[in-house]
Parts: C-alpha cells; structure tokens; sequence
C-alpha cells in the first residue's frame, strides 16, 4: 500500500477523533513514513513498517483516552452528547477562526433544520386538523391532537439535533 492510500485509510478509521487531533496524527505517519523513505526504503515497505492498520488505530485511540473497540462496536456510553459539547465548545475557542466558524454555522445549521421541521409539522397538524373539523367538532380531540403532535415534534427535534450535533462533533 502506497503513502496516500495508507493515510487516507488512517484518516477515515480516525473519524472520531477532533479533527485537529486526527490531523496532528495523519502529519506524524506521514512525517514517519518520510523518514523511512528518506532512509532508502520504498514507500511500500515504509508502510508496511508501521504493522496492522487496526492494531494502529487502536493504539491512537487509546493514547487519546478513547476505546476504539467500544466506538466500533456502537456500544458507546451514553457521554457521546457531552463529549460532542466539549469538543464544541473547543472548536468555538479554538485560536483557527476559521474552524471556530465554521462550527458555528454547523450549529445555525442545525438550529434551521429544527425550525424547518416545526413547519413541516405544522402543516401536517393543520391537514389533521382540518379532517378531524369535517369529522367531528370536538375540541378536545382538536386538542389532544395538537398537544400529541406537539410532542412528537418536540422528540424528533431532539433527536434530530442530538444526533447530528454527536455526529459532527464526536
């Protein structure tokens, strides 16, 4: 395996790493990888050196405190929300204003997709409300319709937010 394939590989099984961690660690192979070839081998050989990709990987996450065994199983604890907010909240003081920004806007982002959901749920409501008007004119069940969507609205926002906030920033 050549230099490129191998970092791009490295790059991808590092996904959940903060991305400056995982670019720190994708410059230190490849800085190693450069000596070996400075040295007189070939970039194939220089990577081969380096052993087993997952062995690799396992060790990286290890030395950052995480179990990569556990993150790739999906038997996560349930911290991933409080560790997507820490790693958040550095992004926003990061020195880079660029990264800093641009965390920013995924979360206006998120933020948006919330509030188009609540239109969409607004307007199936009303279609609801609208049939349940022609069927009957109770307005209690209008009531406890409305209050039912509400809820479900309120938990897919959640839900939603949640999950692309963990994915984005775990």
């Amino acid at each position: 395996m050549d230099k490129k394939k191998f970092l791009d590989l490295l790059n991808n099984k590092l996904y959940y790493l903060v991305e400056s961690e995982r670019e720190k660690e994708i410059n230190k192979y490849s800085s190693v990888i450069d000596n070996y070839v400075n040295m007189g081998q070939s970039e194939t050989d220089a990577v081969n050196s380096l052993g087993n990709l997952e062995d690799l990987v396992l060790s990286i996450y290890l030395s950052h405190g995480l179990d990569y065994k556990k993150i790739y199983s999906g038997k996560v604890s349930g911290k991933g929300f409080l560790v997507a907010l820490k790693n958040f909240y550095s992004l926003l003081t990061n020195k880079d204003k660029k990264k800093a920004g641009n965390a920013l806007l995924y979360f206006i982002y998120l933020i948006l997709l919330v509030i188009l959901l609540k239109v969409v749920f607004i307007f199936i409501r009303d279609i609801g409300l609208q049939i349940f008007d022609e069927i009957t004119t109770n307005s209690i069940v209008d009531r406890v319709y409305s209050i039912t969507f509400n809820v479900i609205y309120v938990a897919c926002a959640i839900l939603l937010f949640v999950k692309l906030f963990i994915k984005k920033f775990k």
